[in-house]
């Protein structure tokens, strides 16, 4: 089963059900975030590849997909709070 980005926010973003997050506020998150959570993400998410297609894309055992995955989503997710702390 491959990641998704939710269908009823249009983002990775917590938020409200209706709210919405600019695609270059998503870009610049994602291109902060070490190589290590870039690639995995990209594997993943941008690829649509199961985790164990991107274990073996990758060359890892499917439990270290899953906790890098778990690990880069939550660096996103703190990465895309970051600018709306400073409102």
């Amino acid at each position: 089963m491959a990641l998704r980005m939710g269908r009823s926010t249009g983002s990775f973003a917590p938020g409200s059900a209706g709210e919405r997050m600019g695609p270059a506020v998503v870009a610049r998150a994602f291109q902060a975030l070490p190589s290590a959570h870039r690639e995995i993400l990209a594997e993943t998410v941008f690829r649509d590849r199961s985790v164990n297609e991107a274990a073996a894309s990758l060359g890892v055992p499917v439990d270290v997909v899953k906790l890098r995955v778990y690990h880069a989503l939550r660096a996103l997710n703190t990465a895309l709070d970051a600018p709306r702390a400073s409102r």
